[in-house]
């Protein structure tokens, strides 16, 4: 009898003994997971603790960016009278000085498709009557003051209406979001965050806090900007939170997704097998245990 119970002790041991070691090793399965999400959920957030940024900050460095024409840029001109033929001349295009103005309101005629001007490596566009007018440097703004000066009183004796737009005002997103491309900009403003808003936003592989901003200047020399996103100083650094035309980000992939990219198809084949075996394998005990 005593041998019996003693027998019953040990099996029993035996059999309480794995189960309490699976439960162990599931709890730790569970505690590392949950510690491992905690800890990458805190490098997907963008300008981590920004309400903490003082108000004065906020103000001093508030502006309202004005994109400056530079080399290589296309723009589009119009030159509005409330008699349409006098601005004719400075209206190449389709139809040609069919803008008027009418009770203060500028209208264009559909179909008006106007000439664009490039602007060359020196700064200048070739400018109808006029001739070579130097625009590098210059705001949307300023630009049109600088023409209206130019054209008014020495060609046109009203104040003219003169409208500047950005043609090719765009940006280029790339890496690691949801829609990379080239994106045109209509405002002619667009910080980093509307770009990648544009882009769908980053997926969870982009790395945030190791962002590259390209960029060119009007010599047509390159610069390289790394910007952390996560940052919430960013919006007060104007010259790389608002982005410039013909500006490229590219998000990288963060470890997990290069890791991923580095393995090939014969290796992904031999871990499709092996997980299967595995599978297999804990079938088999599960059901002759």
């Amino acid at each position: 009898m005593y041998m019996t119970n003693k027998t019953n002790h040990i099996v029993s041991k035996k059999t309480i003994k794995p189960r309490n070691m699976k439960t162990k090793i599931l709890t730790a399965a569970l505690v590392s997971l949950l510690l491992y999400s905690c800890g990458s959920t805190e490098k997907i957030p963008y300008l981590v603790k920004a309400e903490r940024l003082q108000l004065y900050e906020l103000e001093q460095y508030a502006k309202i960016y004005e994109a400056k024409i530079m080399a290589k840029d296309v723009l589009t001109i119009s030159v509005n009278t409330t008699v349409p033929e006098a601005g004719a001349p400075f209206n190449l295009g389709s139809n040609a000085g069919s803008m008027a103005i009418t009770a203060g309101n500028v209208n264009n005629v559909p179909g008006t498709n106007l000439q664009t001007y490039i602007v060359d490596k020196e700064g200048y566009i070739d400018y109808p009557i006029v001739g070579k007018v130097k625009v590098i440097g210059l705001t949307r703004v300023e630009a049109q003051e600088f023409i209206k000066n130019l054209i008014h009183p020495a060609y046109i004796t009203e104040v003219p209406i003169v409208n500047v737009r950005f043609k090719n005002y765009k940006v280029s997103v790339l890496g690691e979001v949801n829609r990379p491309g080239q994106y045109v900009v209509e405002n002619e403003q667009c910080t980093i965050l509307d770009a990648l808003a544009m882009a769908a936003d980053m997926t969870i592989f982009g790395k945030r806090d190791n962002v590259m901003l390209i960029r060119e200047d009007n010599n047509g020399r390159k610069s390289i900007t790394r910007i952390n996103l996560q940052d919430p100083r960013l919006v007060l650094n104007p010259d790389v939170y608002y982005l410039q035309q013909n500006d490229v980000i590219y998000v990288e992939p963060n470890k997990t997704k290069a890791k991923a990219a580095s393995i090939g198809t014969g290796e992904t084949y031999a871990i499709s097998i092996i997980s299967t075996l595995l599978s297999i394998t804990t079938l088999l005990v599960t059901i002759f245990r």
